[in-house]
């Protein structure tokens, strides 16, 4: 990176310190010419756009209280500022970002990666392309969210990954999800079964994983476990209204109350 002669404001949108720190880290590194501001939430985010000049943002997709998406909703098209875009997965709407030549890091993403987007970010600044940028993500939300430009400015999007990322000591890896068979719980960690007969130990909830993985590809039919729809060989009923799922593999699991219901319909099962 070489250093900047115009002085910029830059903003970091990330709910995570330490994602946020990192971003700071690497500007510093790189020795860019800028004030660096923090926010961690949608609300924080939107507060410093609307009240301060900002030039360049880094977006989390992905925040506890909004999406990256709602954030540019609730911001008139003139006040959108240069987009790096952030997400820690996958989805359709990074697709679109890449068919729009719309910048974006997937994390974990390394440094060099960094800096490609953030000079990719300099140069539209330098070259004062901010009203074609922001007519750009302003037709690119609509298309992603689907909804009519008058609509509600807090529509949310219904996204589901890909890709799961797996972190084992100093080590990254990528597991497509249309390659997991089942999952099961164990303790803090999740049993990650596949189709080419692979384990994988992941540290999240059940619960957690039922909202990022697509409800209509994979059923959690007890507490402890959810399962492909491609890798249900069979179900059995036992009788008495209790039910067994036999996966491709000979795998049996309980199908239990609180989930059958669901399940069963889903599955076309009267």
């Amino acid at each position: 990176m070489h250093q900047e002669s115009k002085h910029i404001h830059i903003l970091i949108a990330d709910d995570e310190a330490l994602a946020r720190k990192r971003i700071v880290k690497f500007l510093s590194e790189g020795g860019i010419n800028g004030t660096f501001t923090e926010a961690s939430s949608g609300k924080e985010t939107l507060s410093y756009i609307k009240n301060q000049e900002i030039d360049l943002v880094f977006l989390d997709i992905k925040m506890t209280d909004m999406s990256g998406f709602e954030v540019i909703q609730q911001l008139p098209e003139d006040k959108i500022p240069m987009i790096i875009f952030v997400t820690a997965f996958y989805v359709f709407a990074v697709k679109a970002f890449v068919l729009q030549a719309i910048d974006f890091l997937l994390k974990p993403y390394k440094k060099v990666r960094f800096y490609e987007a953030l000079d990719r970010g300099l140069k539209q600044l330098k070259l004062e392309q901010q009203h074609l940028f922001q007519h750009k993500v302003s037709k690119l939300i609509q298309s992603i969210e689907g909804i009519d430009p008058l609509a509600s400015k807090t529509a949310i999007v219904t996204s589901y990954i890909d890709t799961l990322v797996l972190k084992s000591k100093k080590k990254y890896s990528f597991l497509k999800v249309d390659d997991i068979k089942y999952i099961q719980s164990a303790s803090y960690y999740a049993e990650i079964y596949t189709k080419t007969q692979e384990r994988h130990v992941h540290r999240i909830s059940m619960t957690e994983l039922t909202t990022k993985l697509d409800p209509q590809l994979f059923f959690r039919i007890n507490r402890s476990v959810i399962v492909h729809k491609s890798c249900i060989q069979e179900i059995i009923s036992e009788g008495v209204g209790d039910y067994s799922v036999i996966m491709n593999d000979t795998t049996s699991f309980v199908l239990s109350k609180k989930y059958k219901l669901e399940f069963l319909k889903h599955m076309g099962i009267k």
